[in-house]
């Protein structure tokens, strides 16, 4: 059993569409599943776009990790803003 902390933006349906167009030179970002960038990550059923990171990790290092997310999140939905409160923190348990 393993815990982890993802940070990142829940995928709507407006966040779906702007993926789907997302231009291919930008794809790398979120679909090749590299924890080095974003990746899509199913918590309690819903699926968000983050970073999974380890527990423990300082509140700078957090900040750090949310100024990541919403930079490549720029990139690769330039048609959409986000404020502050929409990247958020989540907490799963890996089983197995």
């Amino acid at each position: 059993m393993e815990n982890q902390i993802i940070i990142g933006i829940r995928v709507t349906d407006k966040i779906q569409e702007q993926l789907d167009r997302c231009i291919p030179a930008h794809e790398f970002y979120f679909k090749e599943n590299n924890p080095d960038y974003l990746q899509i990550i199913h918590v309690n059923g819903e699926r968000v776009l983050g970073k999974a990171l380890k527990p423990g990790v300082s509140i700078t290092s957090l900040e750090d990790y949310a100024a990541n997310v919403r930079s490549i999140f720029c990139k690769i939905c330039p048609e959409m803003r986000l404020a502050e409160n929409d990247v958020k923190i989540f907490a799963q348990t890996l089983i197995g």
